[in-house]
């Protein structure tokens, strides 16, 4: 036997769907359609006032408008936008259930051609949308169209045509349509009437943001004053389970469950259920709809003698029994009770087939929302450990950059007494042997400090960038640019030499008088410049060219050398990144990212072009 499992209602959170969504959702499949194309023209060309319509897939009786042309706009002062997805009656939404009313008649005979989808033309009295006043007669023409779209959907054309009394007269109908004398045909009215506002209001409570169990005990209470029933259960039913069970009773009737935790009451609603879900399965066809049973009389039916202990204590003597389907798997139940034999009408039975749909639909979405909370609380755990991570990596970088900025500095103190002394054997050997070679040696010497010098000063500006201390900051000193990017050239001229490359100037029109921090910019300057000789052909020239206005400074320097390709060109700056064709030449990485960054805080810009086996140009524009 199945298992029955009464748990606490979770609280699902269901996404809203507005009218516009399900509008766009509907309508995907139209766009290119020719027949929609058609429709469309011809709503426009239209001279009266109308719009179009469209059918729902799991309510064929039920229209939404797609579409409208100008003239409704003007007639009824509605925007279009503000009109889309509404019902195609909703201009007759004023009407009370007045049976002397000759336009409620004509309102019923409208839904009554539109089930059979037979062309139809009424005249009603119609309300200012807006007002709610100034009531006006309208000839109204239902225009079916014979194209059914993939999905089984209709689509019609309404038309609006006001007329005035003298029209009335001629077109008016005969009197037996108005005055109702037939009680049969009154009644029928009102229950299709109230059973089209009961499927657009669970219609509403389907696309709520309420838990599924509170949204079927609302259906719940709709269905037993609609159709004056005794008792309603919903349940869900998922893998041989109940996730939860609703129930609402009248005030005469005997609770079977209504969240009442009684062992022998569970145990008879355990049964019920098992036996409604076997019947079921015994009956059903091979397709996804629900499967709907209708008993008029419960004691004189066979096929219940098996539940009739239920049946008699719960005083049972009709009911509608729905096992509700998706993706040919049962996801739950309905089931209507009423205390005395009852025959059911077609009516309404069509109407609980209908909503046992929009139940099954809703029941798997609930489970599609619970396994997407689930996900969202394993993504939540996920992040808070992504968090902690992130916290901890940062902590261990910060100590990192600490450790790197504590080795440089005292990498600093080794490199002095070696540069030192160099200098005084540089000096001794001047005034005795004044040998080539050594002095040669001497000079690759100072070279290599100096190397050791660049990369130690950018080292320990990365780590300050990156350390917790926050960005570096500019100290502004008034400076000969002129000069100072003749210094530079001047301090890398050994470097060129030893290559016999030749630096070749035109910076004549460089500011005598700048304002910069020196240091920021002689590392950025300086390594522009090495990276051009490193990189470039030996026996080759390196342009270095200014240009200036009352605006800007502009320094371009050009090299013959080895070029970057185009698919490294674009991350070529980012730290530590090197293209694929330099890696056998000593670099880091950083030295560009560091020189772009800082010709950045002096709110100027670095642009690099490249060719491969070409060469490159690297402009620096700095602000006056």
């Amino acid at each position: 036997m199945d298992k029955l499992v009464l748990s606490n209602s979770n609280h699902y959170h269901e996404r809203h769907i507005t009218v516009s969504d399900l509008h766009k959702i509907e309508n995907n499949d139209c766009n290119n359609n020719e027949f929609f194309k058609s429709i469309i023209s011809e709503l426009s060309g239209c001279k009266d006032a109308a719009f179009l319509c469209q059918s729902k897939i799991k309510n064929p009786n039920y229209y939404s408008i797609i579409d409208c042309n100008k003239k409704f706009e003007t007639i009824f002062k509605l925007k279009k936008n503000k009109i889309l997805g509404k019902s195609y009656d909703f201009l007759l939404q004023e009407f009370d259930i007045d049976y002397s009313s000759e336009s409620q008649v004509e309102h019923f005979r409208l839904i009554r051609d539109l089930k059979d989808f037979h062309p139809c033309t009424i005249i009603v009295e119609i309300n200012n949308y807006n007002t709610k006043t100034d009531s006006k007669k309208f000839k109204i023409d239902f225009i079916p169209k014979k194209y059914i779209d993939k999905l089984g959907r209709r689509h019609a054309i309404f038309t609006f045509r006001e007329i005035n009394n003298d029209e009335y007269k001629v077109t008016s109908y005969k009197k037996d349509h108005y005055h109702a004398s037939n009680e049969d045909l009154l009644k029928n009215m009102e229950r299709t009437l109230r059973n089209e506002r009961l499927l657009r209001k669970i219609s509403s409570f389907m696309i709520s943001d309420l838990p599924i169990s509170e949204v079927s005990y609302k259906i719940a209470k709709e269905l037993c004053d609609n159709f004056q029933i005794d008792r309603c259960i919903i349940h869900d039913y998922r893998n041989s389970q109940t996730n939860f069970v609703t129930e609402y009773d009248r005030i005469e009737s005997t609770p079977l469950f209504q969240g009442i935790h009684n062992d022998d009451n569970i145990r008879l609603l355990t049964k019920y259920i098992n036996f409604q879900n076997h019947f079921c399965k015994k009956f059903i066809q091979n397709d996804d709809e629900s499967f709907v049973c209708a008993i008029n009389n419960v004691k004189n039916d066979s096929n219940f003698n098996s539940i009739s202990k239920i049946t008699n204590k719960f005083n049972i003597g009709a009911m509608i029994c729905v096992t509700t389907l998706f993706n040919k798997k049962i996801n739950g139940g309905i089931y209507l009770h009423q205390s005395q034999p009852r025959n059911w009408l077609a009516d309404e039975i069509e109407a609980i087939e209908i909503i046992a749909d929009q139940i099954s639909i809703a029941f798997d979405r609930s489970v599609s929302i619970e396994k997407v909370m689930v996900g969202n609380h394993a993504l939540m755990e996920k992040t808070m450990e992504l968090k902690q991570a992130l916290k901890k990596e940062q902590e261990m970088r910060r100590m990192q950059n600490e450790f790197v900025a504590l080795v440089s500095h005292e990498f600093k103190t080794p490199l002095q007494i070696i540069d030192g002394t160099r200098e005084v054997l540089h000096r001794k050997i001047v005034k005795t042997t004044n040998d080539p070679a050594i002095i040669k040696y001497l000079s690759r010497i100072k070279v290599g400090i100096e190397r050791m010098n660049g990369l130690i000063t950018s080292t320990l500006n990365l780590a300050k960038m990156e350390s917790g201390q926050g960005k570096i900051s500019l100290e502004i000193e008034q400076i000969n640019l002129k000069e100072f990017i003749t210094d530079i050239i001047n301090k890398n001229i050994n470097l060129a030499e030893n290559k016999k490359i030749k630096i070749i100037t035109k910076i004549d029109s460089l500011p005598l008088s700048y304002k910069a921090d020196p240091k920021l910019l002689d590392h950025s300057f300086n390594n522009i410049l090495s990276n051009a000789i490193k990189y470039s052909k030996n026996d080759s020239i390196i342009k270095v060219i200014a240009k200036c206005n009352s605006k800007y400074v502009a320094l371009k320097f050009i090299d013959k050398g080895i070029g970057i390709p185009k698919s490294d060109l674009k991350n070529i700056g980012k730290k530590f990144y090197r293209a694929k064709n330099t890696l056998s030449v000593a670099g880091t990485g950083i030295g560009l990212y560091l020189s772009q960054h800082f010709i950045e805080l002096h709110a100027g810009k670095l642009y690099i072009d490249s060719e491969i086996n070409i060469g490159t140009s690297v402009t620096v524009i700095l602000p006056i």
